[in-house]
């Protein structure tokens, strides 16, 4: 009997390392707010366990771990070793709180502004320079834990172009490839880029009494979508020069859908895959910078939530994509690269898509085939 009680003991204490707190909450320290879709994992010899925040902000571990890893765009990375019942996050970004809009109350100047914004942004937001850019991606699904960083110089033609000088790859082995998708997006779809008529139209604004640090000209605009779905967000604009300085938008599924994929191609695809999107948010947040008379994008904060399910006999199942990226951008100060050849053309993004030509196959093969280290984890 005597010699059973170490056995018994040494199985408890195991149990109790592998069952241990399993449950906490993610929680904004500043704005007293649950933390969602932030990405919760562990690596270990090349393997990845994850999951993610739901929109209380808890999170529910299925796996064990030694360390865990927090990471959201919006806030400082974490890794911790032993879970509290809540883990309070810092923001990197002031995180924009929920949006409730008073129809009868937007000032009638606003939109006339914005129209007026929409008419002469051509002239105000030129790619007429070379920008030195920085930009890091991070793509972490249920086993996988990937990442992306290139430096290099960008500039615009018919297409975006870019000379990539230094990118590293981190990932379990050296078979992934470079991935640009989000430096697509921030480029092609911008805020300014993005914005036109039917933005102004089909949203409503109010003036944001909250501004401090901005200057005296500057005012902070609220807009939030007519149509009830999940599109709203901020712009601070200069109503002196009519230029928007900064903006941050979101959006959620339905908006996704109807503006970022093709009706068809969806059809098409879900009678090949049975495939749907169950869930899929969008957060950008962006700042210009001014250059001579013209602005520029300096930095932009990109966020892509997805997550898809697939029933059918070529493929089953559920894929969770929560890809972060973050773009800087300044002036190139030396002289402009004149090797031609030296600029790699930046394919404009898609979401989905059946056939690629020959041409835009062969431009996304450039891209891969240049020079790149790889981390392994």
């Amino acid at each position: 009997m005597n010699k059973r009680i170490p056995i018994i003991a040494v199985f408890l204490f195991i149990s109790t390392g592998l069952y241990a707190q399993k449950f906490f909450v993610l929680w904004d320290k500043v704005n007293n707010i649950p933390v969602s879709r932030a990405s919760v994992y562990t690596t270990y010899q090349g393997k990845v366990k994850s999951t993610f925040s739901d929109q209380q902000g808890r999170v529910n571990l299925d796996f064990t771990f030694d360390s865990l890893t927090v990471s959201h765009i919006n806030y400082q990375k974490v890794c911790v070793n032993m879970l509290p019942d809540t883990l309070f996050l810092e923001q990197t970004i002031r995180v924009l709180s929920e949006i409730v809009v008073n129809f009868a109350g937007e000032p009638v100047w606003i939109k006339p502004m914005l129209k007026n914004f929409v008419k002469t942004k051509a002239d105000k937001y030129r790619n007429d320079v070379v920008l030195e850019y920085d930009y890091e991606t991070q793509n972490i699904g249920d086993t996988v834990l990937y990442r992306f960083a290139s430096k290099g110089l960008v500039r615009k033609n018919e297409f975006f172009e870019i000379h990539p000088v230094k990118s590293i790859i981190t990932f379990k082995n050296q078979t992934a490839g470079c991935d640009y998708s989000n430096l697509k997006n921030t480029l092609y779809h911008d805020f300014v880029s993005d914005m036109d008529e039917k933005f102004v139209k089909e949203h409503t604004f109010y003036v944001d009494e909250q501004t401090e640090g901005l200057d005296a000209n500057v005012a902070k605009i609220l807009f939030k979508s007519k149509k009830g779905w999940k599109d709203s967000g901020y712009l601070c604009i200069d109503t002196v020069r009519n230029v928007i300085l900064r903006a941050k938008r979101s959006t959620g599924l339905e908006f996704n859908m109807k503006n970022r994929t093709n009706a068809f191609v969806r059809s098409t695809i879900n009678v090949l895959y049975g495939h749907k999107y169950k869930d899929w948010q969008i957060d950008i947040e962006v700042e210009y910078q001014q250059l001579g008379d013209a602005f520029y994008l300096s930095s932009c904060q990109y966020a892509n939530y997805m997550q898809e399910e697939f029933d059918s006999k070529k493929r089953k199942g559920e894929n969770i994509y929560n890809v972060t990226s973050i773009y800087k951008a300044q002036p190139y100060q030396e002289e402009s690269v004149n090797d031609k050849n030296a600029y790699l053309i930046l394919p404009k993004p898609f979401t989905m898509k059946i056939i690629m030509s020959k041409k835009e196959t062969k431009q996304e093969e450039m891209l891969q085939n240049i020079n790149k280290e790889y981390h392994i984890y």
